[in-house]
């Protein structure tokens, strides 16, 4: 018996000795720490092998902060990592469209706060506001709280003559103003003819 058991263990011993290294990563791929005054950022091709680099060093007074809104920040609020005065949780005057839970973006704005004078983010519900806004910002557009104009009803469409009237899903931005207008398509050009294909919707179809 205890040659029938030998040759399994001993195999077993020679698997774990001669088995391959995997590796382990030093951090989670993607994540950003602190060590001290620089900021890291764990890059790697797989989680197995990720490793810590440096992305800048913060210059005293300042100092550095991943996750920057703090532990008291509100809920939705935009998280920064990176250099900041000892009195800021954001970078003050930034702006920013945030979206929480599915729901319309909310503005924030990285202002002072009174209650113990620092920098933090504050939210805007556009919403809420009248009349109605919604919050926008593309890369030439600070964000900010545009005033709805609604022309037409988002993602309705109908006829006029042979020209398919759908109203745009995605507004144009005209004064500070968020508006709802009609798209065109002239169904001549196409040999089609306009037709209500259901309630609310029309679209080009053949004669």
């Amino acid at each position: 018996m205890t040659r029938f058991f030998a040759v399994p263990l001993i195999a077993l011993f020679l698997m774990v000795a001669c088995a391959p290294d995997w590796g382990h990563g030093d951090c989670a791929d993607g994540a950003y720490s602190c060590a001290g005054s620089t900021l890291r950022h764990c890059v790697g091709t797989s989680s197995a092998h990720a490793s810590w680099q440096d992305v800048e060093t913060c210059v005293s007074p300042q100092v550095c902060r991943v996750n920057a809104a703090g532990p008291d920040a509100t809920l939705g609020a935009p998280i920064e990592n990176g250099c900041f005065d000892p009195n800021a949780y954001c970078h003050g005057g930034a702006v920013s469209c945030t979206w929480l839970f599915g729901a319309d973006p909310d503005l924030w704005s990285c202002l002072l706060r009174a209650s113990d004078q620092t920098l933090r983010w504050t939210r805007t519900v556009c919403g809420a506001q009248v009349p109605k806004a919604m919050c926008f910002e593309d890369p030439g557009t600070p964000a900010a709280c545009f005033e709805v104009v609604e022309i037409c009803t988002a993602n309705s469409s109908k006829c006029e003559g042979n020209v398919v009237l759908n109203c745009s899903t995605v507004p144009i931005f005209i004064d500070n103003k968020a508006v709802f207008d009609w798209d065109r398509t002239d169904c001549t050009l196409g040999g089609r003819v306009c037709r209500v294909v259901s309630p609310g919707g029309a679209s080009c179809v053949n004669p």
